[in-house]
């Protein structure tokens, strides 16, 4: 099989990942937020620290934009964007890495 070929089947695939993510995904998942939560004596500064400003902040926080929360086809467009970012900055680490 040709490397394009494969090229395309992986990007198909994150494509479809990127569709259906948004709407398979749990409402309530164990992540950060949920482990600061389970901490016990320490629960107030974990709180404090996850409410605090960012030093940088987020250009698509949660997935979606601000305003756009309830739709999940915003949080579809994020993740395609993100997925596309992160192909092209892999491209770019990879063809700078490699070039003589």
């Amino acid at each position: 099989m040709e490397d394009k070929q494969v090229y395309i089947g992986i990007f198909v695939i994150a494509l479809i990942v990127c569709f259906l993510s948004p709407f398979l995904a749990s409402g309530d998942p164990d992540g950060l937020e949920a482990s600061a939560e389970h901490i016990g004596e320490t629960h107030d500064a974990a709180t404090e620290a996850l409410e605090a400003d960012p030093v940088v902040a987020p250009v698509m926080p949660d997935y979606t934009f601000e305003g756009m929360e309830d739709n999940p086809l915003v949080g579809v467009a994020c993740l395609i964007f993100g997925a596309i970012l992160t192909v092209l900055l892999a491209y770019g680490v990879f063809y700078i890495a490699t070039k003589k």
